[in-house]
């Protein structure tokens, strides 16, 4: 879906339940939150907008998820009255999630499957126990589009998903440029393949443009940029940062704030992109 290129565009990586990080970036940007836990809307952010670009459920703790999930659906309903000022993209772990608690018949129930809930989709057991906050989730994950994208003339252009995917998929809506753009291939599952080799498409369809492609899903310790491929994924909840990019007319600038140490901190190791 083309986003309005009259309005400025908050773009914030994966969250993964780091709402007093997402609270204080928001602030950064002029967005402060009141007493109501709605973000206050001036005469000074009235022409922006945020996208979360996917990935604001699972890692965190119980508490810190219960109020991701609370938080960003108060301010769905409250940013979006006038103008659509919050917009939503389908991460993998929305969409495992959502999978897992519809009891989705394509996901197939194994010894494995059940491990892998346990240890990745932790916000599963979270919305099993408590439907309100199941009521919430599944009415947020369905205005979640698998991409977005800003055009200003001829020569600017942001395409926004939640993975890094080959040039061919993004923007195009069958079911498989859909699953290409929430997830790339598994990283658990080639634990010692450089990413640089297991998505070298990545780099290899790079181009030296404004035509950026910017995504999350990787778990960078900085911002990752090659040409017009940038990751701002920078692992919030592995104790480093909740990154921002900023896009105003023909414009691209970024920001980010600390984590607050509010919750345990998740153990990472870095598999690094366009480390060359």
């Amino acid at each position: 879906m083309l986003l309005p290129c009259e309005n400025e565009y908050i773009i914030i990586g994966d969250v993964h339940g780091c709402i007093d990080e997402l609270k204080t970036l928001l602030a950064k940007q002029g967005f402060r939150t009141n007493a109501q836990n709605l973000l206050e809307i001036t005469p000074q952010n009235e022409h922006k907008s945020i996208v979360l670009l996917g990935d604001f459920v699972d890692k965190g703790s119980d508490e810190k998820l219960t109020q991701t999930i609370e938080f960003i659906h108060e301010n769905y309903a409250h940013l979006n009255k006038q103008r659509q000022r919050l917009y939503l993209i389908e991460g993998n772990h929305e969409s495992m999630v959502y999978r897992y608690i519809t009891k989705d018949s394509s996901l197939i129930i194994t010894p494995k499957t059940i491990a892998n809930k346990e240890k990745y989709y932790n916000t599963v057991a979270l919305l099993e126990k408590n439907s309100h906050l199941k009521k919430l989730f599944l009415e947020l994950y369905e205005q979640c589009l698998p991409w977005y994208k800003y055009e200003y003339e001829e020569d600017f252009s942001a395409t926004l998903t939640h993975a890094p995917c080959p040039e061919k998929y993004l923007c195009q809506e069958s079911k498989e440029a859909k699953r290409k753009m929430i997830k790339c291939v598994s990283r658990s599952k080639n634990p010692k393949m450089p990413l640089d080799e297991l998505i070298a498409y990545t780099h290899e369809e790079a181009q030296d443009n404004e035509h950026y492609h910017i995504f999350g899903h990787l778990s960078q310790p900085s911002i990752r940029q090659y040409k017009n491929k940038i990751c701002i994924d920078t692992s919030a909840i592995y104790g480093n940062r909740l990154t921002c990019a900023i896009i105003n007319k023909n414009t691209l600038n970024f920001d980010s704030v600390k984590f607050e140490n509010k919750q345990e901190v998740g153990i990472q190791t870095y598999n690094t992109l366009f480390n060359f």
